[in-house]
């Protein structure tokens, strides 16, 4: 094991005072995938990773169904703010981001279970790299 894979495997346990990855989110008024794109996150095979939401003032029940998982896992982390638009509430989100690298997820996204994990081993692995994308499948509501 070399040096990038223990602090890759440091970065797994409980103990870890700052995030590997700062997953950020920005939502408007998106409970209808709301719930599962942030069960998405939080089910990640990767377990060193904060998540960082932005409610971008929405106006149905986005901001219960965020209180909702703020208090149920310590990773969430909240932050309301009047309507600003997309990349106002991302640069909020990022400015506030502790982790050694950022991760962007849409709140009508699902990630695969092992998408940080992929991502943070080979971003370890490659620190030439300052940029990671990932496939997308486009599915309706009906999972198709």
């Amino acid at each position: 094991m070399d040096e990038r894979d223990s602090e890759y495997l440091h970065s797994q346990g409980a103990r870890v005072s700052k995030p590997a990855v700062s997953v950020v989110m920005s939502v408007f008024n998106g409970e209808r995938f709301l719930a599962e794109a942030i069960e998405s996150i939080l089910n990640q095979t990767f377990r060193g990773f904060e998540f960082i939401i932005v409610n971008d003032g929405s106006t149905d029940r986005t901001a219960s169904i965020l209180e909702r998982y703020e208090k149920s896992d310590s990773r969430v982390r909240v932050h309301a703010r009047e309507n600003k638009g997309l990349i106002a509430s991302l640069n909020l989100g990022c400015g506030l981001a502790q982790g050694k690298y950022v991760a962007r997820m849409d709140a009508d996204d699902v990630s695969l279970p092992d998408r940080l994990e992929r991502q943070a081993r080979f971003l370890g692995h490659h620190e030439e790299v300052g940029l990671l994308g990932g496939a997308v499948d486009v599915i309706d509501d009906r999972r198709r």
